[in-house]
């Protein structure tokens, strides 16, 4: 497995960011690539990848995914026609680095889950077959911030489109701050998991004794290690259905600047590495 980071751009431009993954020990990073990023010039690697790959080759650091978490399915069609062309040039920049892996989200759309579908169908195919064209596997994030974020609704979208193409990329974290078993889910779903977040959370029992779910605050993200997930479990359940790919910190603790966060979390995760 490759233990790495999200990154967009926190640490400086991409070289910056390779190298600094390189001299702290890391073997991967993996990038985000809101609209209007500028951290990765899609254009100029889709014309002139070996730019990239010789960036990869000269500080010996893996990117193991490019990704967009946006919406593609957005109710107003040009958010959506715009959103759909930048997850598809991510689609051809990844294959034009020789990319496994891509990540994003699927999106939302107002209205239940029936609703959401309707849009998925409409929407998903053509990019998914796009990424069958290419070799490349779509790892969407559980996150709340998109329709696929528990296990019903990941089993509809599955049985829906069809596509082993499409997975996840299991974040342990959001499934937590739903009182979701993030164990159980990564066991159910362990074939569909492409690429993972390392990223824990604390629940303030205190605090939704006090007030409720409904005032929030109550579930904190926090580094591996700070919060509730018992690592050890869920990399025996990875191992378990054969995944040996990248885990890729995603820094959203309050408690840490990015830089300490990112080598505290390298430190707890190193001991789940037995060449380290």
């Amino acid at each position: 497995m490759l233990l790495g980071f999200l990154t967009g751009g926190q640490l400086g431009d991409l070289q910056r960011s390779l190298r600094w993954a390189r001299e702290h020990g890391f073997d991967s990073i993996s990038i985000t690539l809101p609209l209007g990023s500028q951290f990765v010039d899609l254009e100029e690697v889709i014309k002139n990848p070996s730019s990239v790959k010789g960036l990869e080759e000269q500080e010996g650091i893996v990117i193991s995914a490019l990704g967009f978490y946006g919406n593609p399915i957005h109710p107003d069609s040009s958010t959506r026609k715009a959103h759909i062309t930048h997850f598809t040039r991510i689609l051809e920049a990844s294959y034009k680095l020789e990319k496994s892996v891509v990540t994003g989200w699927l999106g939302k759309y107002p209205g239940g889950l029936d609703e959401n579908l309707r849009e998925i169908k409409r929407v998903w195919p053509p990019i998914i077959r796009k990424a069958e064209d290419y070799g490349i596997r779509i790892a969407i994030e559980n996150c709340p911030g998109n329709i696929m974020y528990r296990p019903d609704i990941w089993r509809r979208v599955f049985e829906e489109l069809g596509s082993e193409s499409l997975g996840l990329e299991f974040d342990p974290s959001h499934l937590i701050c739903q009182l979701i078993d993030p164990l159980k889910a990564a066991d159910e779903f362990g074939d569909r998991i492409y690429h993972v977040h390392a990223k824990d959370a604390e629940v303030l029992w205190d605090r939704i004794r006090e007030l409720g779910i409904t005032a929030g605050g109550w579930c904190p993200h926090r580094l591996p290690g700070f919060g509730q997930l018992d690592w050890s479990k869920f990399f025996s359940i990875l191992r378990k259905h054969g995944y040996d790919y990248a885990i890729s910190i995603e820094h959203e603790d309050p408690y840490f600047s990015y830089e300490e966060g990112l080598l505290l979390a390298k430190k707890f995760l190193a001991r789940f590495f037995p060449q380290r």
